[in-house]
């Protein structure tokens, strides 16, 4: 058994030992029934205190993952066997705890209730002349803490807090925010199509929407998506009040406590809200510079029996990474044998740019010789997982466009193409799906805005979002480009960093020892913003990546941002 411990990361060491044996054991490296070595020998080999060792095992008992037999020793648990105990508590792995009260705020908030209670039973009278002018009433305050749902507590709101920390300020270079330059809006577009739309009187006598949405504008998705390389059609269709409506109408539809949820280790965060809203239990899968390692699929797949695996296989968010075909074949493939549902995020399958003109490679690093550098200048361009910049074939086709039997749902907005205030996305599911969140919908919004969605099917009429997303596409890949050359030029040594051939985001690494945090406090100070790593990990832990939204900025301000931000590393 060889376990590798990183003493420079800022990731504990117990948790660095439990992910070692996670790993090995759903890979069966280590078999079903191997005798783990025991507390003190282990951390005698690796050299570390022997709590480390008891903590890593703990939350590998938590996950079901192993067991202990007194005066035995401790063992790899058979697939399916999970110990009571273990299926009861809350692990590290699964959605972050419930927030409870302490016994001192219960006291208090129970010590206040007392309070209020004698004081209405027994009020004491002062007689008017002896109150002093300034008196305020005093009122009992609410115990927010007892008061608040078990589901806003399952909430972390601490990464609400760091993203709006990280994209607030006067900032003069934003990487930051997961939206559109304001410059990119196309407004005469927008002016002039809901003139047409208000103007038209097709509408005329319809009071409001059906709840999937107007007709016409679900059978001009339905086309588009066709044109994606999905077989879809009316009834496969429903109209969002954005694509986060659509998970969280997902969740509410098929994820009850204590589910199993498969998710990319680092993913969008929002989506790991709405996960943790329904206190399901959320496993983060490994990520390579193909994105999720599905060759470990089955392995988690039989030991966690997931209710949905959540993926965002082209262009993800935060890492840019894209899935090649034969992983997305495989993942379809478990999610059928396992019979779990897939849900697919494609905000930004209409972005596609090809690969960067500098480099044809999906992770580069910035401490390369020039024997390195001659090989990827000489490298062939495409290949599995690539997609050339000429050819349409090449374009990544969704999940939901492999398969015909309903496992996979399929999430869309035109928020990343058009604006971010128009809140308006799709879902493209079975027709059992569709009537069953149409019936839980209900509960939330009725329909989408009538005015929105007359404006997106002036949109996709006669092809006209398809031209704004020419410009778009050909404008972003040089902020694309842009942004690697910097990276290229600034970043210091141990850098790393991906290249997304679509999308809004580069995924970088930063050397060993530097923690994001710090560098965006630095940063900050210095005008300019990104997205720290931790936002996006399962486990909140990663503090050694930044993303980079290169979209956001000006494409002037690029450049002078990444020497900023690779100036910022190479000090700390």
């Amino acid at each position: 058994m060889r376990l590798e411990l990183n003493r420079h990361s800022s990731m504990p060491m117990y948790r660095q030992l439990a992910a070692e044996l996670r790993e090995q054991i759903i890979s069966g490296t280590l078999a079903e029934g191997y005798r783990l070595p025991p507390e003190r020998e282990l951390a005698a080999r690796l050299e570390v205190n022997r709590t480390t060792i008891l903590q890593a095992y703990q939350q590998l008992k938590d996950e079901g993952l192993i067991a202990s037999k007194v005066g035995k020793g401790t063992f790899v648990l058979p697939r399916g066997e999970v110990p009571t105990s273990a299926a009861s508590r809350p692990t590290a792995t699964s959605s972050a705890p419930m927030t409870a009260p302490s016994p001192q705020s219960t006291a208090s908030s129970a010590s206040s209730r007392s309070d209020a209670s004698q004081s209405t039973q027994s009020p004491v009278r002062l007689a008017r002349h002896e109150l002093p002018e300034t008196t305020e009433p005093t009122v009992a305050r609410p115990p927010w803490s007892v008061l608040f749902s078990d589901y806003s507590n399952r909430f972390t709101y601490h990464d609400i807090a760091s993203a709006e920390r990280a994209q607030r300020g006067d900032t003069v270079i934003d990487f930051a925010t997961g939206s559109p330059n304001p410059a990119d809006i196309p407004d005469d577009l927008l002016r002039a199509v809901s003139i047409e739309a208000f103007a038209s009187h097709e509408f005329d006598g319809q009071p409001e929407s059906p709840i999937e949405g107007f007709a016409e504008l679900r059978d001009l998705l339905a086309e588009h998506m066709r044109d994606r390389g999905v077989q879809c059609d009316v009834r496969n269709v429903m109209v969002l009040s954005g694509s986060e409506q659509g998970i969280d109408l997902c969740v509410r539809a098929f994820v009850n406590p204590g589910d199993c949820v498969l998710v990319e280790q680092s993913t969008f965060f929002p989506a790991l809200q709405a996960f943790r809203s329904a206190d399901a239990r959320i496993i983060g899968v490994p990520m390579d510079e193909h994105g999720m390692r599905t060759d470990l699929l089955d392995g988690y797949c039989a030991r966690f029996h997931p209710k949905l695996i959540y993926t965002i296989p082209t262009f993800q968010n935060p890492t840019g990474t894209t899935m090649p075909a034969e992983r997305r074949s495989e993942l379809i493939d478990v999610a059928r044998r396992y019979q779990c549902l897939i849900i697919e995020d494609d905000a930004y399958g209409d972005l596609w740019y090809g690969p960067a003109m500098a480099d044809s490679r999906d992770f580069q690093t910035a401490d390369r010789t020039d024997e390195d550098i001659a090989e990827v200048e000489a490298a062939p361009r495409g290949g599995v997982g690539h997609i050339a910049a000429a050819g349409k074939e090449r374009r990544p086709i969704p999940l939901k466009g492999m398969e015909n039997a309903g496992y996979v749902m399929y999430l869309s907005t035109f928020s990343k193409t058009v604006t971010s205030g128009l809140r308006t996305g799709w879902i493209v599911a079975d027709p059992h799906v569709i009537n069953r969140l149409a019936g839980l919908r209900r509960m939330v919004d009725q329909h989408t805005s009538t005015s929105s969605q007359r404006i997106c099917l002036e949109l996709l009429k006669e092809g006209r979002i398809a031209e704004h997303v020419r410009t778009l596409t050909a404008s972003y890949r040089e902020r694309r480009d842009a942004a690697v050359a910097a990276l290229e030029r600034f970043a210091p040594a141990g850098m790393r960093w991906t290249v997304p051939e679509g999308g809004y985001y580069l995924w970088a690494a930063l050397p060993q020892g530097v923690r994001s945090l710090d560098v965006l406090d630095a940063c900050r100070a210095k005008g300019v913003t990104f997205m720290p790593g931790s936002v996006f990990d399962v486990d909140e832990m990663d503090d050694s990546h930044i993303r980079l939204n290169f979209v956001r900025p000006a494409a002037a301000d690029i450049e002078r941002g990444i020497r900023i931000i690779g100036e910022t590393v190479a000090e700390l």
